[in-house]
Protein backbone atom coordinates (compact mmCIF):
# COMPACT_ATOMS: atom_id res chain seq x y z
CA UNK A 1 0.00 0.00 0.00
CA UNK A 2 2.44 4.32 -1.09
CA UNK A 3 1.78 7.60 0.01
CA UNK A 4 -0.50 9.74 -2.01
CA UNK A 5 0.35 12.99 -3.67
CA UNK A 6 -1.78 14.49 -0.88
CA UNK A 7 -0.21 17.00 1.75
CA UNK A 8 -1.35 17.23 5.43
CA UNK A 9 -2.00 20.25 7.87
CA UNK A 10 -1.95 18.76 10.86
CA UNK A 11 0.04 19.66 13.17
CA UNK A 12 2.11 16.79 15.23
CA UNK A 13 1.42 18.90 18.23
CA UNK A 14 -0.93 16.96 20.50
CA UNK A 15 -3.13 20.45 20.69
CA UNK A 16 -3.40 21.04 18.05
CA UNK A 17 -7.04 21.03 16.03
CA UNK A 18 -8.39 18.30 14.16
CA UNK A 19 -9.61 19.56 10.93
CA UNK A 20 -12.68 18.67 10.05
CA UNK A 21 -13.23 16.14 7.21
CA UNK A 22 -15.85 16.00 4.78
CA UNK A 23 -18.26 13.40 4.02
CA UNK A 24 -16.90 10.87 1.68
CA UNK A 25 -18.56 10.80 -1.84
CA UNK A 26 -20.49 8.04 -2.93
CA UNK A 27 -18.87 5.07 -4.16
CA UNK A 28 -16.83 5.23 -7.45
CA UNK A 29 -15.15 2.59 -9.25
CA UNK A 30 -11.69 3.16 -8.07
CA UNK A 31 -9.80 1.95 -11.22
CA UNK A 32 -7.99 -0.90 -12.29
CA UNK A 33 -4.93 -0.63 -10.08
CA UNK A 34 -6.76 -0.89 -7.30
CA UNK A 35 -8.11 -4.06 -8.68
CA UNK A 36 -4.97 -5.63 -8.83
CA UNK A 37 -4.20 -4.46 -5.70
CA UNK A 38 -7.21 -6.00 -3.84
CA UNK A 39 -7.11 -8.79 -5.76
CA UNK A 40 -3.43 -9.38 -4.86
CA UNK A 41 -4.45 -8.57 -0.88
CA UNK A 42 -7.18 -11.07 -1.29
CA UNK A 43 -5.49 -13.95 -2.96
CA UNK A 44 -2.37 -13.57 -0.23
CA UNK A 45 -4.44 -13.59 2.92
CA UNK A 46 -6.49 -16.75 1.69
CA UNK A 47 -3.34 -18.57 2.00
CA UNK A 48 -2.43 -16.83 5.36
CA UNK A 49 -5.92 -17.82 6.86
CA UNK A 50 -5.29 -21.92 5.82
CA UNK A 51 -1.92 -21.03 7.16
CA UNK A 52 -2.76 -19.79 10.53
CA UNK A 53 -5.23 -22.86 11.02
CA UNK A 54 -2.56 -25.28 10.14
CA UNK A 55 0.28 -23.99 12.13
CA UNK A 56 -1.05 -24.41 15.67
CA UNK A 57 -2.54 -28.16 14.36
CA UNK A 58 1.27 -28.74 13.29
CA UNK A 59 2.18 -27.65 16.56
CA UNK A 60 -0.01 -29.50 18.52
CA UNK A 61 1.32 -33.21 16.53
CA UNK A 62 4.41 -32.03 19.28
CA UNK A 63 3.32 -30.62 22.38
CA UNK A 64 -0.03 -30.31 24.52
CA UNK A 65 1.62 -27.83 26.50
CA UNK A 66 -0.16 -24.56 26.69
CA UNK A 67 3.34 -22.76 27.32
CA UNK A 68 4.72 -24.29 24.06
CA UNK A 69 1.84 -23.37 22.33
CA UNK A 70 1.39 -20.04 22.80
CA UNK A 71 5.51 -19.88 22.63
CA UNK A 72 4.60 -20.59 18.53
CA UNK A 73 2.56 -17.07 18.65
CA UNK A 74 5.40 -15.33 20.99
CA UNK A 75 7.52 -16.19 18.04
CA UNK A 76 5.76 -15.70 15.14
CA UNK A 77 4.70 -11.72 16.42
CA UNK A 78 7.47 -10.72 18.16
CA UNK A 79 9.17 -9.31 14.90
CA UNK A 80 6.31 -6.62 15.86
CA UNK A 81 7.41 -5.55 18.47
CA UNK A 82 11.39 -5.84 17.87
CA UNK A 83 11.23 -4.54 13.84
CA UNK A 84 8.29 -2.37 12.51
CA UNK A 85 10.31 0.69 13.71
CA UNK A 86 12.71 -0.27 11.15
CA UNK A 87 10.65 -1.70 8.98
CA UNK A 88 8.52 1.56 8.54
CA UNK A 89 12.03 3.32 8.01
CA UNK A 90 12.59 1.20 5.19
CA UNK A 91 9.57 1.48 3.98
CA UNK A 92 9.46 4.65 3.81
CA UNK A 93 12.93 5.16 1.50
CA UNK A 94 11.98 2.39 -1.16
CA UNK A 95 9.71 1.80 -4.05
CA UNK A 96 6.72 0.37 -2.38
CA UNK A 97 5.89 -2.28 -4.77
CA UNK A 98 9.22 -2.96 -4.72
CA UNK A 99 9.32 -3.61 -1.06
CA UNK A 100 5.81 -5.81 -0.68
CA UNK A 101 6.99 -8.17 -3.78
CA UNK A 102 10.37 -8.79 -1.92
CA UNK A 103 8.85 -9.19 1.57
CA UNK A 104 5.80 -11.94 -0.34
CA UNK A 105 9.10 -13.77 -1.43
CA UNK A 106 10.73 -13.95 2.00
CA UNK A 107 7.11 -14.97 3.17
CA UNK A 108 6.80 -17.48 0.25
CA UNK A 109 10.46 -18.98 1.38
CA UNK A 110 9.56 -19.38 4.95
CA UNK A 111 6.57 -21.21 4.13
CA UNK A 112 7.53 -23.90 2.12
CA UNK A 113 10.15 -24.75 4.91
CA UNK A 114 7.39 -24.99 6.63
CA UNK A 115 5.71 -27.48 4.24
CA UNK A 116 9.33 -28.99 4.59
CA UNK A 117 9.28 -29.59 8.13
CA UNK A 118 6.22 -30.78 7.99
CA UNK A 119 6.79 -33.94 5.69
CA UNK A 120 8.60 -35.45 8.88
CA UNK A 121 6.36 -34.78 12.32
CA UNK A 122 8.48 -37.24 14.04
CA UNK A 123 11.50 -34.91 14.17
CA UNK A 124 12.99 -34.16 17.68
CA UNK A 125 13.62 -30.57 16.47
CA UNK A 126 10.59 -29.80 14.67
CA UNK A 127 9.12 -27.39 17.02
CA UNK A 128 12.24 -25.06 17.56
CA UNK A 129 12.32 -25.15 14.16
CA UNK A 130 9.01 -23.78 13.71
CA UNK A 131 9.85 -21.17 16.54
CA UNK A 132 12.64 -20.12 13.91
CA UNK A 133 10.33 -20.05 10.76
CA UNK A 134 7.55 -18.27 12.66
CA UNK A 135 10.06 -15.56 13.37
CA UNK A 136 11.48 -15.27 10.40
CA UNK A 137 8.15 -15.07 8.77
CA UNK A 138 7.12 -12.22 11.37
CA UNK A 139 9.66 -10.22 9.69
CA UNK A 140 9.04 -10.29 6.39
CA UNK A 141 5.01 -9.92 7.59
CA UNK A 142 6.34 -6.48 8.79
CA UNK A 143 8.29 -4.86 5.76
CA UNK A 144 4.80 -6.34 4.02
CA UNK A 145 2.67 -4.51 6.38
CA UNK A 146 5.10 -1.42 6.40
CA UNK A 147 5.15 -1.00 2.74
CA UNK A 148 1.21 -1.83 2.68
CA UNK A 149 0.00 1.51 4.23
CA UNK A 150 1.88 3.69 1.13
CA UNK A 151 1.06 1.01 -1.29
CA UNK A 152 -2.78 1.83 -0.90
CA UNK A 153 -2.74 5.55 -0.74
CA UNK A 154 -0.59 5.40 -4.20
CA UNK A 155 -3.97 4.09 -5.98
CA UNK A 156 -6.67 5.46 -3.64
CA UNK A 157 -7.90 8.95 -3.47
CA UNK A 158 -8.02 10.56 -0.19
CA UNK A 159 -11.63 10.41 -0.33
CA UNK A 160 -12.08 6.77 -1.24
CA UNK A 161 -10.26 5.28 1.32
CA UNK A 162 -13.11 4.60 3.81
CA UNK A 163 -14.89 2.49 0.65
CA UNK A 164 -11.57 0.88 0.23
CA UNK A 165 -10.89 -0.24 3.10
CA UNK A 166 -13.90 -1.24 3.77
CA UNK A 167 -13.61 -3.33 0.63
CA UNK A 168 -10.47 -4.68 1.90
CA UNK A 169 -10.85 -5.57 5.24
CA UNK A 170 -14.32 -7.26 4.33
CA UNK A 171 -11.90 -9.34 1.41
CA UNK A 172 -9.35 -10.33 4.28
CA UNK A 173 -12.44 -11.02 6.80
CA UNK A 174 -13.60 -13.79 4.21
CA UNK A 175 -10.46 -15.50 2.98
CA UNK A 176 -8.08 -15.39 6.04
CA UNK A 177 -10.79 -15.52 8.65
CA UNK A 178 -13.70 -17.31 6.80
CA UNK A 179 -12.52 -19.76 3.93
CA UNK A 180 -8.93 -19.77 4.61
CA UNK A 181 -9.09 -21.78 8.07
CA UNK A 182 -11.82 -24.32 7.09
CA UNK A 183 -9.53 -24.80 3.98
CA UNK A 184 -6.51 -25.13 5.96
CA UNK A 185 -7.64 -27.38 8.77
CA UNK A 186 -9.30 -29.64 5.76
CA UNK A 187 -6.25 -29.89 3.49
CA UNK A 188 -4.24 -30.67 7.19
CA UNK A 189 -6.49 -33.43 8.03
CA UNK A 190 -6.24 -35.11 4.25
CA UNK A 191 -2.05 -34.10 4.35
CA UNK A 192 -0.07 -32.10 6.70
CA UNK A 193 1.73 -30.50 4.27
CA UNK A 194 -0.57 -29.17 1.95
CA UNK A 195 -2.04 -26.22 3.52
CA UNK A 196 1.93 -24.88 3.53
CA UNK A 197 2.10 -25.52 -0.35
CA UNK A 198 -1.47 -23.68 -0.64
CA UNK A 199 0.25 -20.82 1.09
CA UNK A 200 3.50 -20.60 -1.06
CA UNK A 201 0.97 -20.92 -4.29
CA UNK A 202 -0.65 -17.87 -3.29
CA UNK A 203 2.19 -15.65 -2.40
CA UNK A 204 4.00 -16.56 -5.53
CA UNK A 205 0.11 -15.19 -7.04
CA UNK A 206 -0.01 -12.43 -5.35
CA UNK A 207 3.60 -11.36 -6.20
CA UNK A 208 2.53 -11.56 -9.75
CA UNK A 209 -0.26 -9.30 -9.68
CA UNK A 210 1.77 -6.86 -7.64
CA UNK A 211 4.37 -6.45 -10.28
CA UNK A 212 1.58 -5.32 -12.70
CA UNK A 213 1.32 -2.48 -10.87
CA UNK A 214 2.90 0.87 -12.49
CA UNK A 215 5.93 1.52 -10.99
CA UNK A 216 5.36 5.76 -11.47
CA UNK A 217 2.61 5.37 -9.36
CA UNK A 218 4.55 5.26 -5.89
CA UNK A 219 6.12 8.35 -4.32
CA UNK A 220 9.68 9.37 -5.18
CA UNK A 221 12.13 7.89 -2.54
CA UNK A 222 14.77 10.29 -1.53
CA UNK A 223 18.09 10.15 -3.14
CA UNK A 224 20.74 8.84 -0.77
CA UNK A 225 22.69 11.75 -0.46
CA UNK A 226 19.60 13.19 1.38
CA UNK A 227 18.57 11.06 3.39
CA UNK A 228 18.81 11.01 7.44
CA UNK A 229 20.15 8.20 9.32
CA UNK A 230 17.78 5.11 9.77
CA UNK A 231 17.51 5.73 13.63
CA UNK A 232 16.87 9.80 12.32
CA UNK A 233 14.07 7.92 10.48
CA UNK A 234 12.63 6.06 13.14
CA UNK A 235 12.63 8.70 15.47
CA UNK A 236 10.76 11.59 13.58
CA UNK A 237 7.86 8.84 13.09
CA UNK A 238 7.87 8.09 16.67
CA UNK A 239 8.11 11.32 18.04
CA UNK A 240 5.01 12.52 15.26
CA UNK A 241 2.90 10.11 16.68
CA UNK A 242 3.12 10.58 20.05
CA UNK A 243 2.73 14.23 20.13
CA UNK A 244 -0.93 13.53 18.44
CA UNK A 245 -3.44 13.02 21.18
CA UNK A 246 -5.83 10.88 18.89
CA UNK A 247 -3.80 8.71 17.05
CA UNK A 248 -1.68 8.23 20.03
CA UNK A 249 -5.34 7.38 21.84
CA UNK A 250 -6.29 5.03 19.13
CA UNK A 251 -3.23 3.24 19.05
CA UNK A 252 -3.06 2.53 22.94
CA UNK A 253 -6.41 1.05 22.08
CA UNK A 254 -5.83 -0.75 20.08
CA UNK A 255 -2.71 -2.33 21.85
CA UNK A 256 -4.55 -3.71 24.95
CA UNK A 257 -6.92 -5.08 22.48
CA UNK A 258 -4.37 -7.10 21.04
CA UNK A 259 -3.08 -7.81 24.54
CA UNK A 260 -5.62 -8.86 25.86
CA UNK A 261 -7.36 -11.13 22.93
CA UNK A 262 -4.13 -12.91 22.22
CA UNK A 263 -3.92 -13.93 25.59
CA UNK A 264 -7.24 -16.05 24.85
CA UNK A 265 -5.93 -17.01 21.05
CA UNK A 266 -2.66 -18.29 21.70
CA UNK A 267 -3.83 -21.27 23.23
CA UNK A 268 -7.66 -21.28 21.45
CA UNK A 269 -6.71 -24.76 19.88
CA UNK A 270 -6.36 -26.55 23.51
CA UNK A 271 -9.55 -24.53 24.65
CA UNK A 272 -11.71 -25.73 21.87
CA UNK A 273 -10.18 -29.01 20.56
CA UNK A 274 -7.97 -29.68 17.45
CA UNK A 275 -11.16 -30.96 15.85
CA UNK A 276 -12.89 -28.04 16.17
CA UNK A 277 -10.51 -25.42 16.06
CA UNK A 278 -10.88 -24.64 12.20
CA UNK A 279 -14.19 -24.67 11.68
CA UNK A 280 -14.47 -22.20 14.92
CA UNK A 281 -12.35 -19.82 12.92
CA UNK A 282 -14.57 -19.83 10.18
CA UNK A 283 -17.50 -19.20 11.76
CA UNK A 284 -15.86 -16.53 13.95
CA UNK A 285 -15.29 -14.55 10.99
CA UNK A 286 -18.66 -13.96 9.44
CA UNK A 287 -18.84 -11.46 11.81
CA UNK A 288 -15.76 -9.85 10.54
CA UNK A 289 -17.51 -10.17 7.11
CA UNK A 290 -19.99 -8.82 8.34
CA UNK A 291 -18.25 -5.87 9.81
CA UNK A 292 -16.56 -5.35 6.58
CA UNK A 293 -19.75 -4.86 4.52
CA UNK A 294 -21.66 -2.42 6.98
CA UNK A 295 -18.28 0.16 7.61
CA UNK A 296 -18.56 2.65 5.15
CA UNK A 297 -22.48 3.18 5.94
CA UNK A 298 -21.69 2.65 9.65
CA UNK A 299 -19.18 5.29 9.37
CA UNK A 300 -21.12 7.52 7.21
CA UNK A 301 -24.32 7.72 9.45
CA UNK A 302 -22.87 7.43 13.33
CA UNK A 303 -19.13 8.93 12.68
CA UNK A 304 -15.76 6.98 13.32
CA UNK A 305 -15.83 8.43 16.56
CA UNK A 306 -19.06 6.73 17.58
CA UNK A 307 -17.78 3.71 15.92
CA UNK A 308 -14.46 3.49 17.76
CA UNK A 309 -16.22 4.60 21.10
CA UNK A 310 -19.27 1.16 20.65
CA UNK A 311 -16.43 -1.33 19.18
CA UNK A 312 -14.09 -0.82 22.54
CA UNK A 313 -16.48 -1.05 24.77
CA UNK A 314 -18.44 -4.60 23.45
CA UNK A 315 -15.55 -6.78 22.41
CA UNK A 316 -13.89 -6.75 25.98
CA UNK A 317 -17.99 -8.10 27.21
CA UNK A 318 -17.37 -10.79 24.12
CA UNK A 319 -14.01 -11.52 25.49
CA UNK A 320 -15.33 -12.12 29.09
CA UNK A 321 -18.32 -14.22 27.66
CA UNK A 322 -16.14 -16.28 25.88
CA UNK A 323 -14.22 -17.48 29.17
CA UNK A 324 -16.89 -17.35 31.23
CA UNK A 325 -19.06 -19.69 28.79
CA UNK A 326 -16.86 -21.54 26.81
CA UNK A 327 -15.89 -23.84 25.57
CA UNK A 328 -19.36 -24.52 24.47
CA UNK A 329 -18.70 -24.27 20.80
CA UNK A 330 -21.55 -22.37 19.66
CA UNK A 331 -21.00 -19.92 22.27
CA UNK A 332 -17.72 -19.31 21.49
CA UNK A 333 -17.76 -19.18 17.92
CA UNK A 334 -20.93 -16.59 18.44
CA UNK A 335 -19.18 -14.35 20.60
CA UNK A 336 -16.04 -14.53 18.60
CA UNK A 337 -18.32 -13.25 15.76
CA UNK A 338 -19.70 -10.40 17.72
CA UNK A 339 -15.32 -9.84 18.10
CA UNK A 340 -14.74 -10.01 14.54
CA UNK A 341 -17.57 -7.94 13.37
CA UNK A 342 -16.20 -5.04 15.95
CA UNK A 343 -12.30 -5.48 14.93
CA UNK A 344 -13.39 -4.82 11.57
CA UNK A 345 -15.39 -1.57 12.11
CA UNK A 346 -12.32 -0.70 14.17
CA UNK A 347 -9.99 -1.16 11.33
CA UNK A 348 -11.81 0.62 8.72
CA UNK A 349 -12.65 3.81 10.63
CA UNK A 350 -9.22 3.74 12.66
CA UNK A 351 -6.70 3.18 9.88
CA UNK A 352 -8.78 5.30 7.28
CA UNK A 353 -8.21 8.24 9.79
CA UNK A 354 -4.98 7.50 10.20
CA UNK A 355 -4.21 7.37 6.21
CA UNK A 356 -5.85 10.99 6.03
CA UNK A 357 -4.23 12.62 8.85
CA UNK A 358 -0.14 11.59 8.38
CA UNK A 359 1.74 13.21 6.15
CA UNK A 360 2.08 11.62 3.10
CA UNK A 361 6.60 10.95 3.47
CA UNK A 362 5.88 10.03 7.50
CA UNK A 363 3.16 7.37 6.48
CA UNK A 364 5.41 4.37 6.68
CA UNK A 365 7.15 5.37 9.60
CA UNK A 366 4.07 6.67 11.41
CA UNK A 367 2.57 3.34 10.72
CA UNK A 368 5.11 1.22 11.63
CA UNK A 369 5.74 3.05 14.90
CA UNK A 370 1.95 2.65 15.41
CA UNK A 371 2.25 -0.75 14.44
CA UNK A 372 5.06 -1.53 16.68
CA UNK A 373 2.89 -0.70 19.70
CA UNK A 374 -0.46 -2.23 18.44
CA UNK A 375 0.80 -5.66 17.17
CA UNK A 376 4.05 -5.95 19.36
CA UNK A 377 1.78 -6.39 22.38
CA UNK A 378 0.96 -9.99 20.71
CA UNK A 379 3.79 -11.99 22.17
CA UNK A 380 3.74 -10.41 25.10
CA UNK A 381 -0.30 -11.38 25.41
CA UNK A 382 0.53 -14.28 24.41
CA UNK A 383 3.21 -15.20 26.87
CA UNK A 384 0.51 -13.92 29.45
CA UNK A 385 -1.64 -16.01 28.09
CA UNK A 386 0.16 -18.90 28.54
CA UNK A 387 1.79 -18.72 31.80
CA UNK A 388 -2.25 -17.68 32.90
CA UNK A 389 -3.72 -21.15 30.88
CA UNK A 390 -0.84 -22.70 33.03
CA UNK A 391 -1.64 -21.47 35.97
CA UNK A 392 -5.65 -20.96 36.22
CA UNK A 393 -6.89 -23.07 33.21
CA UNK A 394 -7.96 -22.46 29.84
CA UNK A 395 -10.56 -20.09 30.78
CA UNK A 396 -8.76 -17.38 32.36
CA UNK A 397 -6.90 -15.76 29.99
CA UNK A 398 -10.21 -14.50 28.33
CA UNK A 399 -11.26 -13.21 31.18
CA UNK A 400 -8.53 -11.35 32.16
CA UNK A 401 -7.80 -10.14 29.08
CA UNK A 402 -11.23 -8.68 28.66
CA UNK A 403 -10.93 -6.95 32.41
CA UNK A 404 -7.63 -5.32 31.13
CA UNK A 405 -9.51 -3.67 27.86
CA UNK A 406 -12.63 -2.39 29.75
CA UNK A 407 -10.15 -0.67 31.54
CA UNK A 408 -8.51 0.94 28.83
CA UNK A 409 -11.83 1.79 27.10
CA UNK A 410 -12.69 3.81 29.77
CA UNK A 411 -9.51 5.88 30.21
CA UNK A 412 -9.97 6.45 26.42
CA UNK A 413 -13.22 8.40 26.38
CA UNK A 414 -12.14 11.96 26.75
CA UNK A 415 -8.90 11.60 24.64
CA UNK A 416 -11.62 10.11 21.43
CA UNK A 417 -13.62 13.56 21.86
CA UNK A 418 -11.10 15.07 19.68
CA UNK A 419 -12.21 12.77 16.63
CA UNK A 420 -13.59 14.81 14.51
CA UNK A 421 -15.55 13.22 11.30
Amino acid sequence: MTAVSVRSDVSARSDSPIPALPPEPRPAKLGRDWHVLFTASAVSVLGDGAFVAALPLLAAGYTRDPRLISGLTVAGTLPWLVFSLQAGAIADRTESRRLSIRAQGWQLICVLAVGLLAMDRGAGWGLAALYVLAFALGMAAALAKSASQPLMTSVVPRDRLISANGQLYTAQSVAKDFIGPALGAALFALTPTLPFWADAVTFAASMLLIARLPRNRTPAVTPAAERQSLRADVKEGLTWLAHHRLLRTTTMLSAAANFGSTMGAATLVLYVGTHHYGVLLSIAAIGGVIGGLMSRAAVARLGGRTVARVCSSVTPVAGIGIGVFGPNLFVVAGLLAVVSMSASLWNVAVVSQRQRLVPPHLLGRVSSAGIMVMWGMQPLGALAGGLIASGFGLAAPWVVGGSLRIVASVLAIRPLREWQD
